[in-house]
């Protein structure tokens, strides 16, 4: 793990120039998707920092090949300093005997706007690395739920207003990166793409009327994603796309913004085609206008990785919001 430190040179040109948001307090920077672990050296290479290592370095979910969930970059106590402590993504081990169990507590904003520190204490190794083995999932979903909520931010501001079309037809606000300008619109289907050879970026919206709650377990939405979407977006030598069948789509249930949802995160294909790559789809139910509304992330990237830039597209399923105004 000792090479990690080497990827501390180019975060430390990006943190130079951190920016401020206005207020006179610094934005928190460096790159999206890294941690910076404020850990001794020894400690770092110990079964002690392999176990941290371990859950960052977790592979993320939904990706045709292996990708770390986190760039992970590691830093000695005594160097962390101001430089350093704008990174949005900091953990900070404690092990201790003043401690009678292990917890896991975090802050917000404490050197930087949008910042997240994270804090694991334990009264020795055993009890960090059983914490860790036991927490998982939590702390990987945690920072990553932070990372949306930049993301998020970023498209809202970016953007300035949302897609007004997508408000008149379907109801709700939404911001998506900029470039998709290729637009195919049917009867309560939208769909809007870069249409880029690679680094291909899409976002679909579809809705139909609620009428049972069954509708968002995740073999009906699988089944729903493969009728809707095998009839728009269709491809050479009759190909049209559909769910691959070899990564069953990861499921879950969340409330984001007030609103609940069922999401699937997995890989799409096309039936005839050599193409394919991650999705990402939020469905909920639109109170004032009693329908379902899917709305589906995907690109196509081949020879590359894909982490980063689904992550940046999934983004846009944490700016919708039901305007206040209208909502029952």
């Amino acid at each position: 793990m000792r090479l990690i430190n080497l990827l501390l040179l180019p975060m430390l040109a990006i943190l130079i120039f951190t920016s401020c948001d206005g207020s006179g307090f610094l934005s928190a920077s460096s790159m999206s998707n890294e941690v910076l672990v404020i850990m001794e050296e020894d400690q770092w290479e110990s079964e002690t920092g392999r176990a941290l290592y371990d859950v960052l370095n977790s592979p993320a979910k939904g990706l045709p090949q292996f990708e770390p969930n986190f760039r992970i970059l590691q830093l000695a106590p005594e160097n962390f300093t101001s430089t350093f402590k704008v990174a949005r993504n900091i953990i900070m081990p404690e092990i201790s005997n003043i401690y009678s169990v292990a917890k896991l507590s975090s802050e917000l904003d404490k050197y930087a706007s949008g910042q997240v520190i994270m804090t694991v204490r334990a009264p020795d190794t055993t009890a960090f690395i059983n914490f860790l083995k036991e927490n998982k999932e939590g702390i990987v979903d945690y920072i990553l739920n932070k990372e949306m909520e930049r993301t998020a931010q970023w498209l809202i501001k970016d953007s300035g207003t949302p897609q007004s079309h997508i408000q008149q037809v379907f109801g709700f606000n939404i911001y998506y990166p900029k470039g998709l300008s290729n637009i195919t619109e049917h009867p309560n289907f939208y769909w809007a793409t870069n249409s880029a050879g690679r680094a291909r970026k899409d976002i679909v919206i579809y809705q139909f009327p609620y009428t049972t709650e069954t509708v968002f377990e995740k073999d009906s939405l699988i089944a729903i994603r493969n009728r809707v979407l095998g009839e728009y977006i269709t491809g050479s030598f009759d190909s049209h796309m559909t769910t691959s069948t070899a990564y069953d789509p990861d499921y879950r249930k969340m409330e984001y913004n007030g609103l609940f949802r069922a999401e699937l995160r997995g890989l799409w294909e096309m039936t005839k085609d050599m193409m394919g790559g991650p999705f990402v789809s939020h469905a909920f139910v639109n109170e004032n206008t009693n329908m379902v509304v899917v709305v589906e992330v995907f690109i196509f990237a081949p020879e590359t990785d894909k982490r980063n830039i689904i992550r940046g597209m999934e983004g846009s399923l944490y700016t919708i919001k039901i305007p206040e105004k209208t909502k029952k």
